[in-house]
């Protein structure tokens, strides 16, 4: 069709000039021709272009497939490093946690939930349970436990909760042996089946551990216990035995024959040995429970030593024994120490060496090896000491053999209590012994020389007429004995038999002619006791608040003495007692002239116009200090260094002061109170009016004034101090 049409403008020009066409035709023919003509070139030129970008398009697609696959390459070499890093990461922490599992302090241990078959184990478990790993993979857990079906319940609610913690297992090691297991459980997938892992941590020893715990704290309860059972069983036997030592004094002031009077002697005798006893049980009670304490003051060692000598020369007599002393020239006469756990030791062993020597001879030697050390012997020529007898003879209980309690008597007691108390004194002590050749007992002790104290002597004066003395004694027996006593000595007695009736009869002689100047207040009495009664009389407004009240204790625990003071008692006295130690008490308090019409009361007067003048009396009252060591002779051989070491305390300086800084009146008023007591009933009787001015400036004196007597307490205390621990070492008048 091309060649046709191209051929038309031709044939039609032939034609026309053999006029054959017409005339316009060949116009025609050439513009179709033409038009033609553009029509294919368009047509070839939209191919060509078409052609282009299909070919374009195709390399653009190429470079895309290029590209992409360029990409993927390079993805697919990253995942194969991430594959090959997360493989690595996963074997490292495989690797760790089979080091944690194998290096875990308890004990793990996979296993099957249906029979208990281990399946895998640490070192731990092979460690604690005694098996190797290979035998753990053999056994199951129920071969090995205590309680096999407390075992499946326990697995049971694991799998049902997915975690089971803390729970205690008991389970058996290789050996047979028990051990408690704290296990924490939990539910997990193992090898692609379910297993339960337990962690098992081995807690016998803890468990022992808190089993001596408790059983340590038993027998702490059961020593309190016995504490207080001895303090109770004291108490119940020093309130009979004050009966009995009372009514044997007033016996023997009546006028018995010889006969009676050896009967009432003997009765007072025996009292006397029973209490020792008690003493002794209470003394190692104490020692026990390391409530022992030991004073550091000036004494005269050479008169100690005289006074135990002396003490016991006429009990050697009786057994036609000579006790002798003999002491080094070097031997110092003061010395610094425990005077009375001293004399308790000595008095133990010297009377040991005279109970067991008759018609024969004991002897004490004291001297000195230097260094502040001295040496002090005890030789007897009694009975002796059987060799197998010897190694127990410082054990508690212990005596030779049964036939020495029998014969001498005794607690076996005696001993052990030296023992601790020479150890405790950082001595020793030791002896040697035949049987009948006699004995040789021996201490050696540190006890540094020391400077001789100077003590005042002041002496004490006797009432003009009668004083009166209300007695708060529930014990009719005892009643009936204090009251005897006083009408001897010449007071005027009421007695009550409860602490009711005791604030009653304060209450009703109040403002009267008749009111009382001085209480003896039991302690354990019915309805109303002796504390609760001095609390409340201590309420009571005027003189019958300030009456001095004496506690009456058949308690001698130190404890228990302190409460009397604490309780806002003034003194104390310790069941039984003798009629001696009543008198210096209550000469003590009420003083040796005839109470006048509104003189203040003794050791109740109020604050001072002016500085209380220290000269107005000596420093320590040596008719109290005499009283006090007849109530360390009665209440136990420890009872006069107690004293001392409860007055050597000097924080009460600071407690006083910081009172009247914090301007806590009721606080400064008690704690006076107290210190006034307690100084007065030391023999300390400037210190006590010091005290006692201190407490009625803490009612409306000024803070200067406080300060200005707290000054003056300082000052005097520690002039007290030194002449009071001599004074009290030294040996009581005849």
């Amino acid at each position: 069709g091309l060649i046709v049409l191209l051929a038309i403008p031709t044939i039609a020009a032939l034609a026309q000039s053999q006029g054959r066409f017409p005339e316009h035709w060949l116009p025609w023919a050439a513009l179709i021709a033409a038009v033609y003509l553009f029509w294919v070139a368009r047509q070839q030129h939209h191919e060509r272009w078409d052609s282009l970008a299909a070919r374009y398009r195709l390399e653009l697609r190429a470079s895309d497939l290029e590209r992409e696959r360029q990409e993927l390459e390079g993805s697919h070499a990253g995942l194969t490093r991430l594959v090959a890093e997360r493989n690595r990461e996963l074997e490292r922490t495989s690797q760790d946690y089979r080091q944690i599992f194998e290096c875990a302090h308890d004990a793990i241990i996979v296993f099957r939930p249906d029979d208990e078959r281990v399946l895998a184990v640490n070192r731990r478990a092979c460690e604690v349970y005694g098996f190797s790993r290979e035998e753990f993979l053999r056994i199951s857990l129920a071969d090995i436990s205590e309680d096999v079906e407390r075992g499946k319940r326990q697995i049971g609610d694991t799998l049902a909760r997915g975690v089971y913690y803390n729970f205690e297992s008991v389970q058996f090691r290789k050996d047979g042996s028990r051990m408690f297991l704290e296990i924490n459980a939990s539910a997990i997938e193992y090898e692609g089946r379910r297993a339960i892992l337990s962690i098992n941590r081995d807690v016998t020893e803890r468990r022992r551990a808190e089993e001596l715990r408790l059983a340590k704290e038993a027998a702490e309860r059961a020593g309190r216990a016995k504490t207080q059972f001895l303090a109770n069983m004291s108490h119940e036997i020093r309130t009979p035995m004050a009966g009995i030592v009372g009514l044997s004094d007033l016996l023997l002031q009546s006028g018995l024959d010889e006969r009676q009077g050896d009967y009432a002697r003997l009765i007072q005798s025996s009292a006397v040995s029973l209490l020792r006893v008690i003493d002794d049980i209470l003394d190692f009670s104490k020692i026990e429970a390391g409530k022992l304490t030991l004073e550091e003051v000036a004494f005269d060692l050479q008169a100690t030593l005289r006074e135990v000598v002396e003490l016991l020369r006429l009990a050697a007599a009786a057994r036609g024994t000579s006790l002798e002393l003999a002491t080094g020239d070097a031997l110092p006469t003061w010395v610094c120490g425990d005077p009375a756990r001293l004399r308790q030791v000595l008095m133990n062993l010297v009377g040991n060496a005279v109970k067991f020597t008759e018609e024969g001879s004991v002897s004490v030697h004291a001297v000195t090896m230097g260094a502040g050390r001295v040496h002090i012997r005890v030789e007897d020529t009694g009975i002796g000491i059987p060799a197998e007898s010897q190694g127990q003879l410082f054990e508690v209980f212990s005596q030779a053999d049964d036939s020495t309690s029998r014969r001498f008597g005794g607690t076996g007691l005696g001993l052990a209590i030296s023992r601790r108390i020479v150890e405790a004194m950082g001595g020793e002590i030791g002896f040697e012994s035949a049987q009948g050749q006699g004995s040789t007992f021996w201490i050696t002790v540190h006890l540094p020389p020391a400077e001789p104290p100077v003590t005042a002597e002041v002496p004490a004066g006797r009432p003009d007429r009668p004083y009166r003395v209300l007695t708060a004694e529930d014990n009719p027996i005892n009643q009936l004995v204090i009251t005897e006593q006083l009408k001897a000595m010449g007071y005027e007695v009421t007695a009550v038999s409860n602490g009711l009736e005791a604030v009653s009869a304060l209450e009703s002689a109040q403002g009267s002619s008749g009111s009382f100047d001085l209480v003896l207040m039991d302690c354990q009495m019915p309805h109303l006791d002796g504390y609760a009664a001095t609390a409340r009389i201590r309420q009571l407004p005027g003189a019958a608040g300030r009456v001095p009240v004496v506690a009456l204790t058949a308690h001698v625990l130190r404890e228990d003495l302190d409460k009397c003071l604490a309780q806002g008692m003034d003194d104390y006295i310790t069941k039984p007692f003798r009629e001696e130690v009543l008198r210096r008490k209550l000469e003590r308090w009420l003083g040796g002239r005839q109470p006048q019409a509104g003189r203040p009361q003794v050791g109740r007067v109020g604050p001072p116009a002016v500085p209380v003048d220290l000269l107005a009396d000596e420093v320590l009252d040596e008719e109290q200090l005499e009283s006090l060591r007849g109530l360390g002779r009665e209440s136990g051989p420890d009872f006069l260094c107690r004293l001392v070491e409860q007055f050597r305390s000097r924080p009460f300086l600071d407690e006083l002061r910081d009172a009247v800084e914090r301007d806590d009146r009721a606080a400064l008023h008690c704690r006076a109170h107290g210190l006034k007591g307690s100084s007065a009933f030391l023999g300390a009787r400037r210190l006590a009016r010091l005290f006692a001015g201190l407490e009625g400036l803490s009612r409306d004196g000024t803070r200067e004034e406080c300060l200005r007597q707290i000054a003056l307490i300082e000052a005097e205390h520690g002039r007290v101090l030194p002449r009071l621990a001599a004074a009290l070492a030294s040996p009581a008048s005849p």
